[in-house]
């Protein structure tokens, strides 16, 4: 009989059927249920104190770029380590970040540089939290359940992102700024109850390393080798530039453009989130009867015409349905990208490779929120709106020409059962590292 591949899922929703994905699951939905709570929570105070776009656009820049900071030790450690206690350890320094913001909020001494160097510190939390926990999903469930668990997964961060800018725009509008901080607080230490309950899959000795940077561009000769990897990436990096740096601005847009207060600013970003949600459903669904390179052009296209679209309307209420066709749009991208990057890797690569992919993706939001939120200060909302969208249009026509519209990302690993990838420092003679080359294979002795 032969063994399942890891490429292949017997089912959509599949993985539920095991303990530890499912306890995982929950535990996850609550915290990153928070953590959009405080994402929405943070601008909105900053804008309230300060009336700065370029406030909030810095805000969002520590938010998210010390993720691409700690990039080379997370994957390291989450391939050399326990990921489930590097998870436990990171999720600890984003719960007292968030306790610390709930604190000097209710003291009444709340200041910009003080909520920004809270935020800064807990994205370093982030920043280890989501290489790992990347990398730590598929050991929860065997190969043949690993589809629907990456999917699953996806799809428990965009149900998030539907419940947590609403939640919070109820909150802020009734509770205040303070409940929403403390409830993230809260939500961490369930995911870490969750965490210490859990029992993964082992992934066997990694071996042994002379120094994390070394490691690290093990990893990194090991994506670059691989066509596939490096579209997903650069793909994943041009949604995060100018697109969901958009998303992060839309308090501003909100208020500014039409003269929204804090409840509309929340009905838009979880009309974001309801349209994440609807893309992850039929990601799961219907992720393996289309094509990844499909999901991910048609993805790429509506969600760059939709910024420019957002740029021009006049009404609240259409630039509220927008939002959710952004969302669909987002997600059918990166869940096809990220999908492809989980196929596509060997094991003991797997923190590694997705700690390149996470930085790709990271980084862009912060730089684009930080020059978003400039240029908008300097020409114009909706100015700075179309010039993104027009932007990020060309760079989808240029990725496309360049990678033969998309198709890499529709390649798989071989499985694992029958073969075994060919480590970078042990590919053949002649193989060229800085032109990515499709994957190679060993058979097994």
């Amino acid at each position: 009989m032969s063994k399942p591949s890891a490429g292949r899922a017997p089912g959509g929703f599949s993985a539920f059927r095991h303990r530890d994905f499912r306890l995982f699951w929950v535990g996850a939905v609550l915290s990153n249920t928070g953590t959009w709570m405080q994402l929405v929570t943070v601008p909105y105070v900053l804008d309230q104190i300060t009336g700065s776009t370029a406030w909030v656009g810095l805000a969002a820049f520590c938010a998210f770029f010390p993720t691409t900071i700690v990039a080379p030790w997370a994957g390291s450690l989450a391939d050399r380590y326990s990921r489930r206690s590097l998870l436990i350890w990171a999720q600890s320094v984003s719960m007292l970040s968030a306790f610390g913001l709930w604190l000097l909020w209710i003291s009444g001494e709340a200041t910009p540089v003080g909520i920004v160097v809270l935020v800064l510190i807990g994205a370093v939390g982030n920043g280890f939290t989501i290489s790992a926990w990347q990398a730590f999903v598929p050991q929860l469930v065997p190969s043949e359940d690993m589809l629907s668990a990456v999917r699953l997964n996806s799809m428990n961060f965009t149900g998030a992102r539907a419940f947590g800018p609403a939640l919070a725009g109820l909150v802020l509008a009734t509770l205040g700024a303070g409940a929403a901080f403390l409830a993230n607080g809260i939500s961490f230490a369930i995911v870490i109850g969750a965490l210490l309950l859990i029992a993964p899959r082992p992934v066997g000795d990694v071996g042994k390393h002379t120094s994390v940077f070394e490691h690290f561009r093990e990893g990194l000769r090991y994506l670059r080798a691989r066509r596939v990897m490096v579209l997903a990436t650069l793909a994943a990096a041009a949604c995060s530039v100018f697109g969901i740096a958009i998303v992060q601005l839309a308090e501003p847009i909100a208020r500014d453009v039409f003269d929204a207060g804090a409840g509309k600013y929340g009905l838009m970003v979880s009309a974001y989130g309801v349209g994440a949600v609807l893309g992850s459903l039929f990601a799961v669904t219907k992720g393996d009867v289309l094509r990844r390179s499909t999901l991910t052009v048609v993805g790429l296209v509506i969600f760059a015409a939709g910024i420019v679209v957002l740029g021009v309307v006049p009404a609240f209420g259409t630039a509220v349905g927008l939002f959710t066709v952004l969302g669909i749009a987002q997600v059918l991208c990166n869940v096809s990208c990220q999908t492809a990057m989980q196929v596509n890797v060997e094991e003991q690569y797997r923190a590694r490779v997705m700690s390149i992919y996470i930085l790709g993706f990271f980084a862009g939001t912060p730089i684009g929120a930080l020059l978003a939120g400039v240029l908008a200060q300097l020409v114009g909302l909706r100015e700075m709106i179309v010039v993104f969208g027009a932007a990020f249009g060309l760079c989808v026509l240029v990725l496309g020409l360049v990678y033969r519209w998309y198709k890499p990302l529709d390649e798989s690993l071989p499985s694992i059962h029958d073969s075994h990838v060919v480590a970078p420092g042990n590919l053949p003679l002649g193989t060229d590292l800085d032109t990515p080359a499709h994957l190679v294979v060993e058979p097994l002795e």
